[in-house]
């Protein structure tokens, strides 16, 4: 009598891979977004880039659209 092969593999296999790189995904972007906007508005001579940054970093999707469409308006100047 021969015993029937068992699946091996480690708990959640797939489902925590997903998961992880949900997570990773999810912390990156925003990011990555955020230095960005930090960087245009410094570019643009704007005195509120940190909290721009920190704004997207936290607000994301709402303050990286809300960004876009004051960005003119928040700094004085242009970069060269």
């Amino acid at each position: 009598m021969t015993l029937p092969v068992l699946q091996f593999g480690v708990p959640g296999g797939a489902e925590v891979l997903i998961l992880l790189v949900m997570l990773f995904l999810s912390f990156v972007v925003p990011l990555v977004v955020s230095v960005l906007i930090y960087r245009d508005a410094k570019g643009r001579n704007s005195g509120h880039a940190l909290a721009w940054a920190v704004g997207a970093f936290f607000g994301s999707l709402v303050v990286w659209i809300l960004y876009y469409v004051v960005r003119d308006e928040v700094g004085s100047g242009r970069r060269a």
